[in-house]
């Protein structure tokens, strides 16, 4: 089995207190383990140390062991360690070194050291498997979230480990593709490590649950009153991007929208295409506003965007200046004083306070994004895109920002947001759209 003893694991040399301590974890051979835990809690760093990550490339690891079985994880270079545990991020972008699948499938191999007579069956295999084939040359930058997933997964399948460790790999993926894969990956023999905040979809599934906290998994089971919508906002007409086509669509100003469907359905091309970043056919009206004419930099003082990966978007250096920066943008003629008490009601509302002065980027997926909506929120545009805001967030956070959403709702601010939860876009939305791909409903 995969095996940790005694783990202390600390972010700074001099932390006054480490992520965890003396921590014993075990995962069963050919088994799946389900993980669970409040956002922040430190499985996925966790998850970094069982396979080898940390301490190597971040951290200090002042005590403990991780083996597989008897063999030492991190007395082993990298190449000989994917043999053994390999894992999948939470941001695929941080996984891939090439352009496409095709090179990605190559490069891992070459990096192993398989034998070039080897290394078509084996991708063949892997792609076989994740159903990927027609993804093989396409550039991962045209690859929707939940595509390049699937990649990521079939590139750790053609390596070959004995054990995979998935931290909240299916968040950008459509549940209907997650099962399939889940479904996969149960007949595979496998010993999995599952970080999921999604526990339905393991259902039926795993062998064993455990909580590093040890708070129960709940599901989202509140529904709101939402305040009735005023007057058209956004307006589509005859719209089409690329080689998808969007029917007529119309967006009233104070209203919740909810965007749905599979990978690759369009969801992401058209806020992007909202923000300018694509160029596109038919007519999108802002505020009565032809988009076409509007300057990119009117087009942001209208329209705040949080992509899938926020941490695109950051500016500053640290938590607490990265909303301080919009509070002061959006609130010029405040007081210091004012400003920064409003910076710091905000970063309480979504539990961020005790992370005020870390750098955005040693926040787990989970807290990246909910500073990312924080930061777009603090603004005063009056449309709100956000790009699955609720991925990789526990139940007490989904509420936060559900209700914080519903706030500035009721203020007057259009939310449209992309979701693979079905549940969420059922009860939280004036208008619910399913995308698929050519068009919507």
């Amino acid at each position: 089995m995969l095996r940790a003893k005694g783990l202390t694991f600390q972010y700074f040399e001099n932390a006054k207190e480490p992520v965890f301590q003396d921590l014993d974890f075990e995962v069963p051979t050919g088994e799946i383990t389900l993980l669970t835990g409040k956002s922040g809690c430190g499985k996925s760093t966790l998850a970094y140390v069982l396979a080898g990550l940390y301490p190597e490339n971040c951290g200090f690891l002042p005590q403990g062991e991780v083996y597989w079985e008897d063999v030492n994880i991190h007395a082993l270079t990298p190449d000989r360690r994917v043999s053994y545990v390999s894992m999948m991020f939470q941001n695929p972008d941080l996984q891939f070194c090439m352009n496409h699948l095709e090179n990605e499938l190559l490069f891992c191999l070459e990096n192993i050291g398989v034998p070039e007579s080897e290394r078509a069956p084996r991708i063949k295999q892997a792609v076989s498997s994740i159903g990927v084939e027609h993804l093989l040359t396409r550039s991962f930058h045209e690859m929707s979230g939940g595509e390049k997933q699937k990649c990521a997964l079939c590139c750790i399948l053609a390596i070959g480990s004995q054990c995979i460790i998935l931290d909240e790999a299916f968040a950008n993926i459509d549940t209907e593709s997650a099962k399939e894969i889940i479904g996969l990956i149960q007949h595979l023999p496998l010993t999995v490590l599952a970080i999921d905040h999604n526990v339905s979809l393991w259902a039926g599934v795993y062998h064993h649950i455990r909580s590093l906290d040890g708070t129960e998994p709940r599901v989202f089971d509140v529904i709101p009153t939402l305040p009735a919508p005023s007057a058209p906002i956004l307006t589509t007409r005859g719209l089409a991007v690329n080689e998808i086509s969007y029917p007529d669509m119309t967006f009233e100003r104070g209203s919740l929208n909810a965007i749905v469907g599979k990978s690759g359905a369009g969801k992401t091309t058209f806020f992007k295409t909202l923000v300018k970043q694509h160029k596109f056919q038919g007519e999108i009206l802002l505020n009565g506003e032809n988009l076409t004419k509007m300057r990119r930099k009117s087009v942001f003082s209208k329209c705040g965007i949080v992509f899938q990966n926020p941490a695109n978007q950051f500016l500053a250096l640290n938590v607490w200046e990265e909303i301080r920066f919009s509070v002061n943008r959006w609130n010029p003629r405040q007081t210091e004083a004012w400003k920064d008490e409003r910076t710091r009601e905000l970063l309480a509302l979504f539990h961020l306070e005790p992370y005020r002065n870390y750098s955005p980027y040693l926040l787990s997926q989970g807290q990246q994004r909910r500073l990312a909506v924080l930061s777009m929120i603090a603004g005063e545009q009056d449309i709100l895109l956000l790009d699955e805001p609720t991925y990789g967030q526990d139940y007490e956070n989904i509420c936060a920002i559900m209700d914080l959403l519903l706030q500035k709702v009721r203020e007057g601010l259009t939310v449209l947001y992309a979701t693979h939860n079905e549940h969420l876009a059922t009860h939280f939305s004036h208008q619910r759209l399913r995308l698929e791909g050519s068009n919507c409903e």
